[in-house]
């Protein structure tokens, strides 16, 4: 049999470095916003809203006003009862990632040997999987009776589908915005953006972030006056670029996609996190038939939960300017 090493592979050990570089993983910028803006830098992030469970997360809604009209001499006021408040409910959702450790490992990545914490490694990795599962998702409709009731969801145009338990059709202030006009990302097609949720004239009204892709939020830049150029500065220490839109940051993400900008208004939109499994800590157990595996996870239990619906607005259809 021919030698595989040559003599200087025989001799001398391969140069390794003592940390491993992530070549996977990215940030997401909505759930930096919406779970406690977490330290990124070390791939940590909060858990929202706690919590305490139930069957259901219901959010309380006022979609109708009482009887009301002119008032004179010989005025009848109305005496019948005006329902005005009903409820949005939305079910539980729940994320994991695991990983383990076998006899190989404990034996071969031991001692001076080892380059890296192969444990220590494992659990990190285990913290941002679950982290990259959840924003994907959070974009995307539910795949499962598991996964995030996302924004796919909450921008569905289809009327008589129901989100967090009620359909357009049956509350017409239930409504979705979305444009679908085609056109070039400009100052023109933001301010249709922020007029369309037409919530009230309040800046808390209006969206305060714009979700996009890095072409969109690019062209948009180009646009602008470079003295008009402006940046929400926490955001930019987080680590995620943006240029400001009528006091609103656009930032852009990986996981949005290509051609859409969301306009979110952060005041009716949060994670719930139920308070038992607010990332579970991973804990490495012995497997009862290999004594020498062993297995960890980290578990998450909640939902992105909407607390008016027209508040938030999704344009498709958008191409870089020329």
């Amino acid at each position: 049999m021919a030698l595989t090493d040559t003599e200087v592979q025989a001799l001398s050990d391969d140069y390794c470095e003592k940390s491993s570089t992530d070549i996977f993983f990215q940030d997401n910028v909505l759930l930096h916003k919406l779970m406690g803006n977490g330290n990124m830098e070390n791939n940590l992030f909060g858990p929202g809203d706690l919590v305490d469970g139930g069957e259901k997360i219901r959010v309380i809604l006022e979609y109708a006003q009482s009887n009301n009209g002119s008032y004179g001499n010989t005025t009848k006021i109305p005496q019948s009862k005006v329902v005005i408040f009903n409820n949005a409910r939305f079910r539980w959702g729940g994320y994991y990632a695991s990983n383990s450790i076998d006899l190989n490992d404990r034996v071969q990545v031991a001692g001076d040997t080892a380059k890296i914490d192969l444990v220590q490694g494992k659990v990190n990795n285990i913290r941002k999987t679950v982290r990259r599962k959840m924003g994907t998702d959070i974009y995307a409709s539910a795949a499962d009776s598991n996964s995030f009731l996302g924004l796919g969801n909450l921008f569905s145009t289809t009327t008589s589908t129901a989100y967090g338990a009620i359909a357009e059709d049956d509350m017409a202030n239930w409504k979705a915005n979305v444009i679908t006009t085609a056109g070039a990302i400009s100052f023109k097609a933001l301010q249709t953006m922020r007029r369309t949720p037409n919530i009230g004239q309040n800046n808390t009204d209006k969206p305060n972030l714009y979700v996009t892709t890095d072409t969109l939020k690019d062209g948009f830049e180009r646009t602008l006056q470079l003295q008009a150029r402006y940046k929400d500065v926490g955001l930019v220490n987080a680590g995620f670029a943006n240029i400001m839109f009528d006091s609103a940051p656009i930032v852009a993400d990986d996981k949005q996609t290509s051609g859409y900008c969301d306009g979110l208004n952060l005041m009716y939109l949060s994670v719930k996190t139920h308070k038992k499994y607010q990332f579970t800590k991973p804990k490495w157990e012995y497997d009862k038939e290999q004594p020498d595996s062993l297995v960890a996870n980290i578990r998450w239990i909640g939902q992105l939960v909407c607390k008016n619906r027209k508040a938030h607005v999704r344009h498709t259809n958008l191409t870089e300017p020329s």
